[in-house]
């Protein structure tokens, strides 16, 4: 664990004195602003009832939720991409010529997640001052609820799930840009919630949306969105989904730890489905 906690600190630090990285950081919440109050300054005001139709307090719990949401698929991109980059440099031989490859890789994990959870305080230290001054002190009653902190956590399920898969399948590509198909796919399958989203606007408790609150790779995004619309919570759909998310990502980080295993040491060629699944098994 040591050595993990190394490679954690290590990671946040780089990315952290990352210019890009910063200048995204900052960036987004103050487009996102300027965006939001543009359609007021235009026409020639804007005050608080505008701003009120903005931000629902009610929605608070959910806009915090999808926040964390956001940085995990962000946060996720560069998991893979360092896990990639290393295996390219040929570096990964002299890291772990002093620690197991579990540990480099849970390394990788906490300290994304570490970076992750920065760059949504940042955003809410920016955000927050002004939901305050246009909406009042009282809006913080429907932040600190425990509706918050189910929805947190959902997030947070997601965000090891993704990062799980992602640094185990970027240790088997050699070049990013020469990923196959299937790696491509992967890829894709922290946004696949999005397939839920007009299913979910239609009927929050229809069946469509109800299943997209099962499966492990769309639950985080789906049920953080459907919960949202809902004033009733289903409970048992949520203790049920967040208990397949929890073995999900356990099996995901097992079958991760020997696909990193071997393919962050494999160079020359991106691995391929057959080898993948040989690794997983063996």
């Amino acid at each position: 664990m040591k050595n993990s906690l190394k490679v954690a600190k290590w990671e946040f630090k780089q990315n952290m004195t990352n210019k890009s990285f910063l200048i995204s950081i900052f960036m987004t919440p103050t487009i996102l602003i300027l965006f939001s109050f543009l359609p007021s300054i235009i026409s020639g005001g804007w005050g608080q009832t505008d701003f009120g139709t903005l931000v629902n307090a009610r929605l608070l719990p959910s806009i915090v939720a999808g926040s964390i949401f956001l940085s995990v698929l962000l946060t996720g991109m560069l998991i893979f991409q360092s896990a990639s980059k290393e295996k390219k440099e040929k570096v990964a031989e002299i890291i772990l010529s002093s620690m197991d490859p579990h540990e480099l890789m849970q390394g990788k994990i906490i300290g994304y997640f570490a970076l992750g959870v920065t760059q949504v305080f940042i955003w809410f230290c920016l955000a927050l001052p002004i939901v305050v001054w246009k909406l009042g002190s009282d809006i913080l009653e429907y932040l600190f609820v425990p509706k918050t902190f189910v929805l947190v956590f959902i997030a947070l399920l997601g965000y090891f799930l993704f990062a799980a898969l992602l640094v185990g399948l970027g240790a088997t590509v050699e070049d990013v840009a020469s990923s196959s198909n299937f790696q491509g796919v992967v890829m894709m399958l922290p946004f696949s919630f999005s397939l839920f989203i007009v299913p979910v606007l239609e009927d929050p408790n229809g069946i469509v949306a109800t299943i997209g609150s099962y499966l492990p790779f769309t639950a985080s995004g789906t049920l953080i969105f459907r919960l949202s619309l809902l004033e009733v919570w289903p409970w048992k759909e949520i203790v049920l989904s967040i208990g397949l998310l929890l073995f999900t990502s356990w099996i995901c980080m097992k079958m991760a730890g020997k696909i990193f295993k071997v393919g962050i040491l494999l160079y020359g060629k991106n691995a391929s489905l057959r080898e993948i699944w040989k690794w997983m098994w063996a």
